[in-house]
């Protein structure tokens, strides 16, 4: 039976939460999980090195929960607006060499970069799709980050025992755990009618919005700060702006920051489906009795979600 073990961190703000997990064929079973809070922004430091000593202790932090870990690679979690990430299709007869160059050109654009050269890319396919004309392309999300932030990650991790880490977006992370879910408990009467589940993701700063087509990652997008009342009209347009009918969605997951799931009922008036918490530890091997009642699993969607 294969074995393998992926340790993920989901960074927002003044805390990172860190997750371990190990995949026994079809089954999860969580070596580590919890918190650290520090008190300076951890993504703001990492992005302008402003400060050795908030990069130290950053890498003591992560020594110390990560001593005696199996994982080779370490997964690392970003909000955005933090990082620029963007949609694009392309060619599937596109050879790779070509792809990286058309996509760091994209990402200079968007980034307003005047050389593609400072930054490094991490892209990942999404679905393929035939065109009216007949062409058949693949749609990639591409995370672009500063390759400053890359590097300060390759020192830390020659520190700790994943010798690797790669960047992902949190709505990245939100679409695996929606996946993992669905796949897990099946489709579920209804499904085939309605192939769109709605993972939203509510913080202080952002709202995150994540579209999976029959549990697969579709299409994500964040707005600027909304109460969560206000969450539901932003999903519609989102849904409006895409051309689909929110009728089509029949499944929303909520996570982030929130306190209350109540607070998105507004949710289920617009959509035909009841808001529940993107719950991840759902798919662990482990005693839910076990877990204290004030567990918050919807803040550790992200952190759990890449992790599986």
């Amino acid at each position: 039976m294969d074995v393998h073990a992926r340790a993920g961190i989901d960074i927002y703000g003044t805390v990172l939460r860190y997750a371990e997990v190990e995949q026994r064929g079809p089954r999860y079973q969580l070596l580590r999980l919890g918190s650290c809070d520090f008190d300076f922004d951890i993504a703001e430091a990492m992005l302008q090195a402003s400060s050795p000593e908030h990069i130290e202790a950053l890498t003591d932090a992560l020594n110390d929960v990560f001593e005696g870990s199996v994982a080779s690679r370490l997964q690392v979690t970003l909000h955005p607006p933090i990082c620029y990430s963007f949609f694009t299709a392309l060619p599937v007869e596109v050879a790779a060499e070509e792809r990286k160059k058309r996509l760091l050109r994209d990402a200079a654009l968007l980034t307003r970069s005047g050389s593609p050269q400072p930054l490094r890319l991490t892209a990942d396919p999404v679905y393929t799709e035939t065109m009216d004309d007949g062409e058949t392309v693949e749609w990639f999300h591409v995370l672009a980050l500063n390759e400053g932030l890359h590097a300060r990650f390759d020192r830390i991790c020659r520190m700790l025992p994943q010798s690797r880490h790669r960047m992902t977006l949190s709505m990245h992370a939100a679409a695996i755990a929606v996946e993992r879910i669905e796949r897990r408990g099946g489709e579920g009467e209804g499904r085939q009618q309605a192939p769109f589940t709605l993972a939203l993701g509510w913080y202080p700063t952002h709202v995150e919005f994540t579209l999976c087509r029959h549990s697969r990652w579709y299409f994500s997008h964040f707005s600027e700060a909304a109460p969560p009342a206000d969450c539901a009209y932003f999903a519609l347009a989102l849904m409006g702006q895409l051309g689909l009918d929110q009728r089509t969605v029949g499944r929303l997951f909520i996570y982030g920051g929130f306190k209350k799931a109540d607070e998105f009922s507004d949710l289920a008036d617009l959509f035909p489906a009841t808001p529940e918490p993107l719950n991840p530890m759902q798919l662990i091997d482990l005693d839910q009795d076990s877990m204290a009642a004030s567990f918050d699993h919807a803040a550790y969607a992200p952190c759990l979600g890449v992790a599986l």
